[in-house]
């Protein structure tokens, strides 16, 4: 369930504690997710005027008596559902698992929401599935490039899943 950027969700996610101004949003993301995920001003900015548009969040102005007003956004009940929603299922590429999922994982516990332990086993069935699928055409495969990429695919998969029930899964648990 991934129809819009994962950046987007994150910002979503970092509103689900309450109402922020562009400021406070980066300084969230900075602080919860810095070592995995970093957003420009500019970025910020961009796609929280997408997710107005869409409904998904609103904003005022604030006004302050010695500098301009600050616009604070919060979150939309539309918002708020696509983001549990984004939230709750699987990452579907295993390119996306070092800053999406691990973003999902933070978001949990910071959030305090029920749910993780089940996602982090939902997370595991779809790599294991991956995994059988590309040990199958590794065994089939007769050129030995695509050989060697079956098995490092693989190894990458086996990392994770290990990550997975070592980590991910007392984290949230």
């Amino acid at each position: 369930m991934k129809d819009k950027p994962a950046t987007e969700y994150a910002l979503l996610g970092v509103l689900m504690g309450g109402p922020k101004h562009g400021y406070d949003i980066l300084q969230s993301l900075e602080t919860g997710l810095g070592p995995a995920w970093t957003v420009s001003t500019s970025q910020l900015y961009v796609l929280l005027k997408r997710l107005e548009k869409e409904g998904w969040v609103s904003s005022t102005f604030q006004p302050q008596e010695t500098r301009p007003s600050k616009r604070v956004f919060s979150l939309m009940p539309q918002g708020e559902a696509r983001f549990l929603e984004w939230l709750t299922s699987p990452t579907d590429h295993v390119r996306d698992l070092r800053i999406e999922f691990l973003a999902k994982l933070f978001f949990f516990k910071e959030l305090n929401l029920e749910g993780g332990s089940g996602l982090v086993a939902i997370q595991i069935g779809v790599l294991e599935k991956t995994k059988q699928g590309l040990m199958a055409k590794k065994r089939v495969e007769k050129d030995p490039y695509k050989r060697l990429v079956y098995g490092f695919r693989i190894a990458t998969l086996k990392a994770w899943l290990a990550w997975l029930k070592k980590e991910a899964e007392p984290f949230v648990g």
